[in-house]
């Protein structure tokens, strides 16, 4: 199976977004070497513990830092842009690396309402999802061929290239696998946000379903993207997992935070029904040592037609981050 990666660029307490995206750019260059398939960037806006705020320049910098993996954005959230503009940027891209180039496309806002009235204008006061037909027009301008009767028939998207980006629908939840089999469009579920039980089963299902074959796909294709916490031994992975556990603690209570030592990060949970719902969160994770995460990922595969594993690990220590996707790697390779 293949195996990614998905870069948050969450910072560390303490550490400044210069240190933050020079982590990732040598992370990017460590799974790189690793032979990983590809390497996502995602977008947050108004936040001090998630870096990366414009996913296409970051990975514009880390497709010229890498030789062979592909690299893209997971994802750029379109409601809060013209389709014209990021066709471009991504044609863009795609001169400079043909062939290595993902477009993960995404209808969440990516941060604070107050983030997308500065990104969208009075657009962000209609409430309208207008992302179906954003996609449709990311899709024309990739192929220059808008309809005869569009307001901007004429209009070409530049540079005209060669291979273009390849383009994903990211979701979590029905609606979205719905619209990408719709589309005929690859499809990767963020099972890292949803957690509610049976949520990506149900979501899989209808994307599998109710696949369309198109132009850009035969058949369909699915990427789960998941947290992944690998160490040398289980009681390792198990320890430097609760700096993530303790993000999403206090994720659900509508905190973004930075991550935290693994000594203290969850020294204050002391609460029972505080404790129950770590655990259960924890459910949702793969986590432990090589010979456990490959079980894991092994009983994953046979239970859900899964094509490809992403993962996003938020490790406080940056060579123990490294580690795991080492193990990980060799985890799904045996």
């Amino acid at each position: 199976m293949k195996v990614s990666v998905l870069d948050q660029t969450q910072l560390l307490e303490e550490l400044s977004a210069e240190e933050g995206f020079a982590q990732s750019v040598e992370l990017a260059k460590h799974v790189d070497e690793l032979g990983y398939h590809r390497y996502w960037l995602s977008e947050h806006h108004s936040t001090d513990a998630l870096a990366g705020s414009s996913p296409e320049i970051l990975a514009s910098h880390l497709l010229a830092k890498t030789n062979f993996i592909k690299v893209g954005t997971g994802g750029v959230m379109l409601p809060h842009y013209s389709a014209y503009k990021v066709a471009e940027n991504f044609k863009v891209m795609s001169a400079l690396a043909p062939g290595r180039v993902d477009m993960g496309l995404g209808r969440a806002p990516g941060g604070h309402h107050l983030s997308s009235i500065a990104l969208q204008g009075e657009r962000a006061r209609r409430n309208v999802d207008i992302f179906p037909e954003q996609i449709d027009e990311v899709l024309e301008y990739l192929e220059d061929r808008l309809p005869d009767n569009h307001r901007l028939r004429g209009l070409q998207s530049t540079p005209i290239v060669v291979k273009k980006p390849d383009v994903w629908v990211l979701g979590t939840s029905n609606s979205s696998a719905l619209l990408a089999a719709e589309k005929g469009l690859p499809y990767a579920f963020a099972q890292f946000i949803n957690y509610q039980p049976g949520g990506m089963e149900q979501a899989l299902k209808l994307y599998i379903d109710n696949f369309k074959p198109s132009q850009y796909l035969d058949k369909p294709q699915v990427l789960v993207t998941m947290k992944v916490i690998v160490a040398d031994t289980d009681e390792e992975a198990e320890k430097i997992a609760e700096s993530a556990l303790r993000f999403n603690f206090y994720l659900h209570r509508g905190h973004l935070t930075r991550l935290v030592d693994p000594e203290k990060a969850l020294a204050h949970v002391l609460n029972p029904a505080d404790k129950r719902e770590i655990e259960s969160v924890k459910e949702t994770y793969i986590i432990g040592s090589k010979e456990t995460v490959a079980q894991k990922v092994k009983e994953l595969t046979n239970k859900f037609q899964i094509d490809e594993l992403m993962a996003i690990t938020p490790i406080y220590d940056f060579e123990s981050r490294k580690r795991s996707f080492t193990l990980l790697k060799e985890a799904v390779s045996e």
